[in-house]
């Protein structure tokens, strides 16, 4: 007979950690599940969500929040373990892209959101707080649990150092594209705009100069930071990027159009340059 093999205890403060991240995600969720079931809840002007455009950009971004949840849930129990790399790396990367630069940036949020808004706005002005309040929490929770999870299930990334060889040509035109598209982020923040937009420009242009750096001295000292500023750099780049098109074409503005597309590509490449840099588990 075979004996069964106990499960591990998972700690309390990872479970807080997991829960506390889905806890930031219901009020986002709430407001999605109102505005595409027909509610009104924050909205001034109800018209607002009543396009195919927008009911399938609040599918889109509502459904973005459930595999956040999901996602917690796997950094957590010991089935996430089992999940195939990808599926999990994947989506963590571009959520990782799309809200640290909101945490990086969250003093300027703020101090936009205390100043008088103007009345034509559709949301409430309360909207703006809870969306982009429950993004920083998740931010920094999700993230959190991630590098536990990571932690645990690639132990010897953070240990080891980087494994001989070149960055390639991936690696040297995705620096190339972060800081061509740093400079165009950098032109942006000094232009018109509100100021957490600037803000937001101003990170995402300093996390693409970082990454390029942190990729091309890949082989000096210690390898984990310069991984985790390749990931957070290359992920801003490609997940807001992404974003950033899908707003642009949505709003029929070509005007950021070739900035975004060199800063996505960019992204891609200095992340897919990383794995042949990758320490081996011994």
């Amino acid at each position: 007979m075979t004996a069964a093999v106990a499960t591990p205890k998972i700690s309390s403060a990872r479970l807080i950690v997991c829960y506390a991240a889905i806890l930031g995600t219901l009020p986002y969720l709430i407001l999605k599940a109102s505005w595409v079931t027909g509610g009104s809840i924050g909205l001034r002007d109800p018209s607002f969500v009543d396009s195919e455009l927008m009911l399938f950009a609040n599918l889109l971004t509502g459904g973005m929040d459930v595999v956040a949840a999901v996602l917690a849930l796997a950094f957590t129990y010991s089935w996430g373990r089992r999940i195939p790399a990808p599926l999990v790396l994947f989506p963590i990367w571009i959520g990782t892209g799309l809200l640290a630069p909101i945490v990086l940036n969250l003093p300027v949020i703020v101090a936009d959101l205390m100043r008088p808004q103007p009345a034509e706005l559709p949301l409430e002005n309360w909207v703006w707080a809870v969306v982009y309040g429950g993004f920083a929490w998740q931010g920094v929770l999700l993230l959190t649990a991630f590098v536990l999870y990571a932690r645990d299930r690639w132990w010897f990334v953070v240990t080891g150092t980087a494994r001989p060889g070149k960055i390639g040509a991936a690696g040297a035109l995705g620096i190339a594209a972060a800081l061509g598209s740093a400079i165009g982020h950098t032109i942006w923040a000094f232009g018109s705009g509100g100021m957490s937009a600037r803000g937001q420009d101003v990170v995402i242009a300093l996390l693409g100069v970082l990454a390029g750096v942190a990729l091309a001295t890949v082989s000096r000292g210690r390898f984990w930071p310069r991984l985790v500023l390749v990931w957070t750099g290359a992920g801003a780049m490609a997940g807001s990027g992404a974003w950033g098109l899908f707003s642009a074409f949505a709003m029929t503005s070509s005007g950021r159009v070739p900035v975004l597309i060199v800063q996505v590509i960019g992204g891609v490449l200095m992340m897919t340059s990383v794995p042949r840099r990758l320490p081996h588990a011994a």
